[in-house]
């Protein structure tokens, strides 16, 4: 039985040194700023009091952020809302980052600081702490942006009952100095569809 009744409520870019909610920037920076700085300057911008972000990797700060500020437009998020993200890289740049120190000739050591973040699906931890969330969750590695399984995917999770009509879902690819980010809520409201051919248009407006 088709049940795909669901609409995108609220959406969030982080490209380049530029943050933007429903298509309205939130933050914007000079392109030279480095990328651990601007994910500061959005952080500070939150005006929230959460020490654990300041522990964080890139990926995590990244969608941490995006996640802050879609709840802000789409209301609390519920309990079970599924989280369904994708990117390309991975958690590498926390993992090159880890094996440099244990490899270090002169003095190899496993910081937990670096190791607790080696893998993707540490965001999402994060992110369910800080919003109570107790639901289904899924990263996958795409070598690119693929809202032709993305969409399915959640619309088949939401449809068995996997999630209460919710899901956070999206492209979190981060790398050294670049983040490619779009998240987006799925709910019963909204004026969007949740299609494959909005999200590739969205996609694409939002990197002009």
């Amino acid at each position: 039985m088709e049940l795909h009744n669901y609409r995108i409520t609220a959406f969030c870019t982080i490209r380049g040194r530029s943050i933007r909610v429903n298509g309205k920037e939130f933050l914007g920076a000079d392109p030279s700023t480095p990328l651990g700085d601007f994910l500061k300057l959005a952080y500070r911008k939150l005006a929230i009091d959460y020490p654990k972000f300041h522990k964080m990797d890139g990926l995590c700060k990244a969608i941490f952020i995006a996640t802050e500020l879609i709840a802000r437009e789409s209301g609390r998020y519920k309990h079970h809302t599924a989280l369904i993200f994708a990117n390309r890289s991975s958690s590498y740049i926390s993992d090159a980052r880890h094996a440099h120190d244990i490899f270090r000739a002169d003095n190899p050591v496993a910081s937990p600081a670096t190791f607790v973040y080696t893998l993707p699906n540490i965001a999402m931890g994060e992110i369910s702490i800080r919003h109570q969330l107790q639901s289904e969750n899924v990263f996958f590695i795409f070598d690119r942006y693929l809202p032709e399984f993305l969409v399915p995917y959640a619309n088949a999770t939401l449809d068995n009952q996997q999630a209460d009509a919710s899901a956070l879902c999206g492209w979190t690819e981060i790398t050294e100095g670049q983040c490619d980010l779009l998240l987006y809520h799925i709910g019963t409201s909204g004026s969007q569809t949740h299609s494959i051919e909005y999200l590739k248009r969205l996609y694409n407006e939002e990197d002009e």
